[in-house]
């Protein structure tokens, strides 16, 4: 099967931030009122094309598709902010073909993730096989990070600049990307694209609906799977082809009946999302662990471990909150969402990743449980010193009170005058108070 004439694709994937929003916070003042307050200062920036998602202005319902990923209303928004970025003129020409970049969308979340749109139009001007232009499409791909990344980092730093100055709590994880470069580790590439994912979109003509099985099995060509079963239909409508698979999708339609009830690119680029941002918390929890195992040399203080602690708690919190949005967000998908989302869970292999993100969490509280045994037994000791050291203060007192006493009422002289008398008393008192503390002293303080 051959194509030719003008053809859509959309490039999506995700780039980290380098900072996790925190969510807790945004709940608590109100998540809808620190988005419309941040969205009003970069409006003031003079900063055009940042946008809320689902927004009601009326230059924000840019994407027709927007109200058919949910059938409710999950936790949180689909995304924290939004930015438009229009290209005037980006024609590249590649293999004598010309691809056109019409615009980029940005959409930012909280853990660390965001995610973008890259809509393309091929001019194929000939007629080529379906695997052709696949490969093609494949090769063509590396072009577009010399043209997204700087708009990756200047949009992300103008956001992570607005919320510094508006004091949005969030947490930098960039201390940690460069020591595992350091370490020559797998470290985090922050502000620059990941990966793509390549989605075909097809506008059919209304007499070609349904697609003929000859014609499908044509388009298939365009896609890779990881089932053993080939790509899967996700579409519950029969006039529709919806396809979501490992590094490419397709999209197929009436061009005269667009698909409400279907939203492949906000379903792929979510779980871009969630596929990312748990890789990126998975990185960050088997740093923690390797430093938190490391066998110590010297013994650490009270503040130290406090300070571990107080870590590995907010982490282990983050974590649990990501894990019920993300339930969330799957309760509240569409119906012809949750079976795109059920798909990409058995192509990407997403599941065996969540799992082994929980095991390194129960992993955490286990050493958090450990620290917190090591921290309360130093306040043990501590507390244990103190009294010690009041005890010895305790016997002491009444000597300095004898002591007052007898030198108060001239008993001094009396007691130099008869000191063999008293010696042979009070020496072998002394002699016990001075065996008691050296045993204190040993025992507790050397």
């Amino acid at each position: 099967m051959k194509i030719s004439g003008e053809q859509k694709v959309i490039f999506n994937g995700p780039f980290y931030t380098g900072f996790l929003i925190d969510t807790s916070f945004l709940m608590n003042q109100g998540y809808s009122l620190v988005q419309e307050r941040i969205f009003q200062k970069l409006q003031q920036n003079n900063s055009d094309g940042w946008f809320v998602e689902g927004g009601s202005q009326n230059d924000l319902l840019w994407d027709t598709e927007y109200t058919s990923l949910y059938g409710g209303t999950p936790l949180i928004p689909s995304s924290f902010m939004g930015k438009k970025n229009t290209l005037e003129d980006e024609i590249i020409e590649f293999e004598g073909f010309k691809f056109q970049v019409i615009k980029i969308l940005f959409f930012y979340h909280d853990y660390g993730v965001g995610v973008y749109r890259i809509n393309v139009k091929v001019d194929l001007h000939q007629e080529i096989e379906m695997s052709e232009y696949r490969k093609l499409v494949e090769r063509f791909n590396p072009l577009l990070s010399d043209i997204i990344n700087p708009y990756i980092k200047e949009d992300t730093i103008a956001l992570k600049t607005t919320l510094e100055e508006n004091n949005i709590a969030f947490n930098s994880f960039e201390h940690i990307s460069k020591k595992l470069k350091e370490k020559q580790s797998e470290f985090i590439p922050v502000r620059l694209a990941l990966w793509y994912h390549r989605i075909f979109e097809f506008k059919e003509e209304s007499e070609n609906i349904p697609v003929p099985e000859e014609t499908f099995e044509g388009y298939k060509r365009l896609l890779f799977s990881s089932q053993l079963n080939g790509p899967q239909n996700c579409a519950l409508d029969p006039d529709v082809i919806v396809i979501p698979a490992f590094g490419f999708s397709l999209f197929i339609y009436d061009k005269n009946n667009y698909p409400k009830d279907i939203d492949l690119n906000r379903l792929v680029e979510t779980a871009q999302y969630y596929y990312a941002a748990t890789s990126l918390l998975d990185t960050i929890m088997f740093s923690k662990l390797a430093e938190y195992s490391i066998k110590r040399t010297v013994p650490p203080k009270i503040k130290q471990l406090e300070v571990e602690i107080e870590d590995i708690k907010t982490l282990s919190d983050e974590l649990e909150l990501f894990l019920l949005i993300l339930k969330d967000t799957i309760i509240n998908f569409s119906p012809s969402s949750i079976l795109m989302w059920r798909n990409l869970e058995k192509e990407w292999y997403y599941m065996p990743m969540l799992e082994s993100l929980q095991q390194k969490n129960d992993l955490l509280n286990t050493k958090y449980s450990e620290l917190l045994d090591e921290l309360n037994q130093k306040r043990s000791e501590t507390l244990n010193k103190f009294v010690k050291i009041f005890t010895v203060f305790a016997i002491l007192g009444p000597l300095i009170e004898i002591y007052s006493f007898a030198r108060d009422e001239n008993l001094i002289t009396l007691i130099l005058d008869n000191l063999g008398i008293v010696l042979m008393f009070a020496l072998p008192i002394v002699g016990v108070l001075l065996g008691v503390a050296l045993y204190i002293g040993k025992k507790y303080f050397f």
